[in-house]
């Protein structure tokens, strides 16, 4: 390799040592980039045991949380070693920055929603509005978050599609996750069944749910006859269970309320309809 160098060198006066200034620079860019993967690995490392020092936190928080610094930190490391590898070949980085600054401004005109969006994603992650695994309604779309981040919000509805939100744009937000939910049971009976029956039957049932449903957190209330209907009267319970369960839990009630009162012989409400043929006289014009 030497020997090569030195012809190289005799026909192209100073190759040969540009050659090796180029091969050294290399060497210390991959050392460079070495160190700085070294950098991330312990910083994130060092973040997941910080979390881990607060045994309060929510683990949907956690990993938010986790999430955001390890970027940051990547990000920021990254932009150091740029800086740093792009002197050893001759770029002028006083120069770059100046430029990078004059653009930066030109463009930070023309990008306020990406600005807005960046800094509503802040408030929103440090605020803990909502984090990942959170069932959610923004902006009338209703699904499960899959990831947070400063720009946008990815949330995948119930049907599987991922629906992507700009943070900037988020005008209202509901989250089911952060409190207990209550599940609402209103069950119609017919008029043949005594009250005190239907009432009874629905006691019996809402006590088997929560024995059986590990989403119902106590608490239940009948609150009786709710409404009274043409053919049916209502008669209305709840039950708190854990966040955004509640649909399963009526669906669960719901099953059992029929079966109890199939088991009973009590027959489901329904409309009696009275049909007359046209050519008939009505009862009162019959001899």
């Amino acid at each position: 390799m030497q020997t090569y160098l030195l012809a190289l060198d005799h026909q192209l006066p100073g190759t040969a040592s540009w050659l090796e200034k180029l091969g050294i620079h290399l060497v210390e860019a991959i050392l460079i980039y070495i160190v700085a993967l070294v950098i991330i690995h312990f910083g994130a490392r060092a973040i997941r045991h910080f979390t881990r020092l607060r045994p309060n936190m929510q683990e949907r928080r956690r990993e938010t949380l986790i999430s955001l610094m390890t970027n940051i930190l990547k990000y920021t490391v990254y932009f150091i070693m740029t800086l740093t590898i792009l002197p050893l070949f001759g770029i002028n980085i006083a120069a770059l920055l100046a430029g990078a600054g004059v653009a930066g401004l030109a463009i930070g005109f023309g990008a306020q929603s990406l600005i807005t969006d960046f800094f509503t994603g802040l408030f929103i992650l440090f605020e803990d509005q909502y984090g990942m695994g959170d069932w959610v309604v923004i902006n009338n779309v209703t699904g499960q978050v899959t990831m947070v981040s400063p720009r946008v919000t990815a949330i995948q509805v119930w049907t599987g599609e991922t629906v992507y939100i700009r943070n900037g744009t988020i005008s209202q937000l509901t989250n089911y996750s952060k409190s207990p939910s209550l599940a609402v049971i209103n069950f119609s009976v017919g008029y043949d069944t005594d009250a005190e029956t239907a009432i009874h039957i629905l006691k019996d049932v809402l006590a088997e749910v929560e024995k059986e449903d590990p989403n119902v957190l106590g608490e239940t209330q009948i609150l009786g006859v709710n409404t009274l209907n043409d053919s049916s009267y209502t008669i209305e319970a709840t039950m708190k269970c854990k966040p955004y369960s509640q649909f399963s839990v009526q669906r669960l009630t719901y099953k059992k309320l029929q079966k109890h009162f199939l088991a009973r012989g009590l027959k489901p409400p329904f409309q009696g309809i009275v049909m007359m043929h046209p050519e008939a006289d009505p009862p009162d014009k019959q001899d």
